[in-house]
């Protein structure tokens, strides 16, 4: 072996022993991917509240929930023994706990005070409370999903997966373990919401409504290089009539229920799953009896704008948009002046090159890094600038 390669080889033993050594962020790195953070943290949480049990509020149109199997380990075996908790009493009440991230819920109501373990949050209840009858569960409660039955992120996978949440029974799918139409992996990229094949064949009136799903073009085939286009087919008339319908004043919506119903008829027989593009749910006829049919199948909700995923991230997203990160960093760093502004970056990437030298004597042993450790850290920074402030300092 030559010594440049022998030199390669050291430089690449160096690289790999301090990978630490290796990354340079800036502070507008750091405000981006906190932004980026608190999109996604958004997203995933809309307007839930994160200090206020939800329990008194009764069922919650949605919210985050999460499945505590700490508390009932029953609910292993059988799901209908589980407990779905709101955010705020994830945090308080079942801090380290093993949870099972649900993402949201519709109609769901806060089990934490039904609980053994009283609900830290609500004090004022003297007794463990009744469970919550209206709630339901299924196996997503004990951490499986889709048919398969496997958890997300599967840790026998090698690939990379992707999961659809179904918007009636609210459960996550592999596309191959769902019959669905040819280029679904397309039509998954570009609708916004999905109802899987079982909920399709169980609620046999949304196939008259197929006529509004995605769909590929006209002689596309399953393949994994062919390219298929995506076709949004545009409503009928009678579609944009029972649009014009939901736009109506509540009395005249009334009226216009008794009228004839508008719920168009599917030219084709619809089998699998759908995929539906945007506000596709404005176009369900209002008529007295398909609101009979909707109440009857416990459909009701298809009718709510609110109820939608898309519109509980916007709550979400409208909840950050003044108070995130990212927005309070720019702004500081906007109102002080030049000089200050260099000392500040002068001071974060001193402290940046402080903690890396901090992190790596824990990566060279191996050792977790705590809460303590960290609270360590920042109080010797915190007694460095003390003792510098203190000193003269000359300009030269």
């Amino acid at each position: 072996m030559s010594a440049t390669n022998s030199a390669s080889v050291n430089a690449a033993d160096v690289d790999e022993a301090n990978p630490l050594e290796q990354s340079t962020i800036t502070m507008l790195d750091v405000l981006e991917e906190e932004k980026e953070l608190e999109e996604e943290y958004a997203a995933v949480l809309g307007g839930s509240d994160e200090k206020e049990c939800t329990y008194a509020k009764g069922a919650i149109q949605r919210q985050a929930l999460y499945s505590c199997l700490t508390c009932c380990p029953e609910a292993r075996d059988d799901p209908k023994k589980s407990a779905g908790v709101c955010l705020a009493c994830s945090y308080k009440c079942h801090e380290n706990h093993e949870l099972i991230e649900l993402y949201t819920r519709r109609n769901f109501r806060c089990d934490c005070p039904t609980l053994e373990k009283r609900c830290a949050l609500n004090p004022q209840l003297e007794a463990v409370q009744p469970k919550n009858a209206n709630n339901l569960y299924n196996h997503n409660f004990q951490g499986v999903y889709c048919k398969c039955k496997r958890p997300y992120p599967d840790p026998e996978r090698t690939t990379e997966e992707t999961m659809l949440q179904c918007v009636i029974c609210e459960d996550w799918f592999h596309l191959q373990h769902m019959e669905a139409p040819a280029g679904s992996e397309k039509l998954s990229n570009a609708c916004s919401e999905m109802i899987c094949d079982c909920c399709m064949e169980r609620h046999e009136f949304l196939r008259d409504y197929s006529g509004l799903a995605l769909q590929p073009a006209a002689g596309a085939k399953e393949s994994a290089t062919e390219e298929i286009n995506v076709v949004d087919s545009h409503p009928t008339k009678n579609e944009q009539q029972s649009e014009q319908q939901s736009e109506q004043p509540a009395e005249k919506r009334l009226k216009l229920s008794d009228d004839a119903c508008r719920r168009p008829k599917s030219s084709k027989e619809h089998k699998g799953a759908a995929f539906w593009a945007n506000d596709w749910r404005k176009a369900l006829c209002r008529c007295g009896k398909c609101l009979e049919l909707y109440k009857e199948q416990s459909v009701e909700f298809l009718l709510d704008a609110e109820d939608s995923v898309e519109a509980y991230e916007k709550r979400g997203m409208k909840r950050i948009e003044e108070n995130s990160s990212y927005e309070q960093g720019i702004r500081a760093l906007a109102s002080i002046d030049r000089t200050k502004q260099i000392d500040v970056i002068t001071e974060y990437n001193r402290m940046g090159d402080k903690l890396k030298e901090f992190l790596q004597s824990f990566a060279a042993n191996k050792k977790v890094v705590t809460e303590d450790d960290i609270k360590r850290f920042f109080a010797g920074m915190q007694s460095e600038k003390s003792t510098a402030v203190s000193q003269p300092y000359f300009c030269r």
